[in-house]
């Protein structure tokens, strides 16, 4: 991971166990008066919920047992609302309890109201549990299918999921809007932006880029004037508008934010937090932070996820 920082690995699956007042997926609605709902959760992101307290030891010992024999990832996940009045932007986190399959999810909710926080808290949930087993492509559609269940809010949104050794070994990512993902080359230090824009702004730069080839800075600031104008949302997805980039191994540090993060943001800056903070809970942390810190007003999400071989976690497992 970060070889020139302090070790974060000493407790890759630390789990806890306490009382429930909703669903570690589904925090939006109280769970049913009954038995006595517990959570049980882990640090690289498992989460499951039982009907009594011995039900959700046996479920952290399970997850521990089987867990440290696959690929670990490490996510860590910062929000700031800023000067709105509803966070519309959330994280999604799935891992399954023998720690087999993995997906993420970062929504930006498109407005500044209670539904669009709904759909970005919709959408990441899905997206992150489909895509553990399906796919990030498989994981935003099927958030489109809930936002078209649901309710009329919008949001764009961020996949990623890993993929198999026979498939490259890397990180297979879907995304529609100005979300995006970045990768940390820790050896190279270079934080590379994976994803393109879904935004007129965008648009603007690839169109008329060879017009405006000896004034770059005048292109820029008119495609700025754009980039607020998303061309493709979770709502309206389908195959053709859905961004999709894959990447071959080894996996690298991760990084997912929302443009309340990047668009303020210098991109050094960026660079310079994912290079620090070996941690990605502080790292995802001083992201959103640093966007606050460069004038950004609007809600901010980063989602920094680290693997960790397979042989590292049995290792380190109590």
């Amino acid at each position: 991971m970060h070889p020139h920082l302090p070790p974060v690995l000493d407790h890759i699956h630390r789990t806890s166990t306490y009382a429930a007042g909703h669903h570690p997926g589904w925090p939006y609605a109280p769970l049913l008066h009954g038995p006595c709902w517990t959570h049980a959760t882990c640090r690289c992101g498992w989460a499951e919920i039982a009907e009594s307290h011995r039900d959700a030891r046996a479920l952290a010992r399970h997850h521990r047992r089987y867990a440290a024999e696959h690929p670990t990832f490490l996510p860590g996940a910062a929000l700031r609302i800023g000067d709105r009045t509803h966070q519309a932007d959330a994280t999604g986190t799935h891992v399954s309890t023998t720690g087999t399959r993995h997906g993420w999810a970062l929504a930006d909710g498109i407005g500044d109201s209670a539904l669009a926080a709904h759909a970005a808290g919709s959408a990441a949930a899905t997206a992150a549990y489909v895509a553990a087993d399906r796919g990030a492509r498989a994981g935003l559609l099927a958030a489109t299918g809930t936002l078209a269940a649901v309710h009329a809010g919008d949001t764009v949104m961020v996949v990623a999921a890993p993929l198999p050794p026979e498939q490259g070994g890397g990180w297979d990512l879907a995304w529609v809007g100005d979300c995006r993902a970045y990768e940390y080359d820790s050896d190279a230090d270079v934080l590379t932006q994976l994803t393109v824009d879904h935004t007129e702004g965008q648009q603007l730069r690839d169109s008329l880029a060879e017009h405006y080839r000896d004034r770059p800075l005048e292109l820029e600031e008119l495609a700025a004037r754009r980039d607020n104008v998303v061309t493709s949302s979770v709502a309206t997805a389908d195959d053709a508008s859905i961004g999709r980039v894959t990447t071959t191994g080894p996996r690298r540090r991760l990084l997912l934010t929302s443009d309340g993060v990047h668009k303020p943001t210098p991109h050094p800056s960026l660079l310079r937090a994912v290079r620090t903070f070996s941690d990605p809970g502080s790292c995802a942390n001083r992201v959103t932070l640093a966007a606050r810190y460069f004038g950004g007003t609007d809600n901010a999400a980063a989602m920094v996820i680290d693997p960790v071989p397979a042989p590292v976690a049995a290792e380190l497992v109590p």
